[in-house]
């Protein structure tokens, strides 16, 4: 009796030992391989939704969805910018010169609209362009150019020549031409452009045979101000390799403005989106 007790003691005690070595194999197997995790899943930046906020009003410029380019949808103005939520800012050439959440949310009746109000807006540089922080954004290839004085003499005589007939109803705010005109180099190109604002908006091509026109948009009524478009900033908004300009625009003397984008096509013409929100002075 004694014998199998015994023989029974040794039994347990190697069983012990078997499943003891077995958990140590184990526990250094899961040392020595790496620990598998599951796989994070990235969004396609096809398949993203890419949110540009204008300057004045702060609000809904345009998006980009599947890959288009895109007026915002009806509503955005009161559904874009949750309080809280974070865009980069953008500079003159589409470059990130930070972060900025949104601090208030502000509605207006007569535009039935949210303006969105930001943290650090007037501490960072540039004019006031934003991009969704959570999307894919990657900024463009432009850099500033300066043309010779003769090419800067013809620039403003077609200027002139175009703006022409267009009545200025602010003549106070008289704008130099000087401030009026911005060059760029769109890199991928080699394109050199030139934007001219005041009483209507010019872009122009430099070339070999001088200046080229390649869009124009005049006031409905021919009626605006020196203040009536400006550059605000110059981006790739769908990256296609091709330039997207966003210009603020006021209204006859100003009693409604905002900001809205021209979008290069591949046939070379200019495709003039709208935004989603508008400011008035009513």
């Amino acid at each position: 009796m004694d014998s199998s007790r015994s023989t029974a003691r040794r039994g347990r005690g190697l069983v012990s030992v078997v499943a003891l070595v077995l958990i140590l194999g184990v526990a250094a197997a899961r040392a020595e391989s790496p620990k598998q995790r599951t796989p994070t899943r990235v969004s396609s930046p096809a398949r993203t939704t890419v949110r540009f906020l204008g300057a004045d009003p702060i609000g809904p410029l345009a998006q980009v969805s599947r890959g288009r380019l895109a007026s915002p949808p009806k509503g955005a103005c009161r559904r874009w910018g949750t309080k809280g939520s974070r865009w980069r800012k953008l500079d003159i050439l589409g470059r990130v010169v930070g972060i900025v959440r949104v601090k208030a949310r502000e509605y207006y009746h007569y535009t039935r609209c949210y303006e969105l109000r930001m943290t650090r807006h007037e501490h960072l540089p540039g004019p006031g362009l934003y991009v969704d922080a959570r999307a894919p954004y990657v900024p463009p290839k432009a850099e500033r150019w300066e043309p010779d004085a003769k090419a800067l003499r013809a620039l403003e005589r077609i200027a002139a020549a175009r703006q022409r007939g267009i009545a200025n109803l602010v003549p106070s705010q008289r704008v130099p031409f000087a401030k009026r005109s911005f060059f760029f180099v769109w890199s991928k190109s080699g394109t050199r452009y030139a934007v001219v604002g005041g009483v209507s908006l010019l872009v122009l091509v430099a070339d070999r045979a001088g200046w080229r026109v390649v869009f124009e948009r005049k006031p409905p009524r021919m009626r605006s101000s020196d203040r009536g478009h400006a550059l605000l900033s110059v981006t790739d908004m769908d990256a296609d390799g091709r330039p997207e300009i966003v210009v603020r625009h006021r209204e006859n003397g100003g009693e409604w403005y905002g900001d809205f984008t021209i979008s290069l096509r591949p046939d070379g013409t200019w495709l003039h989106l709208e935004p989603g929100i508008f400011g008035s002075t009513a």
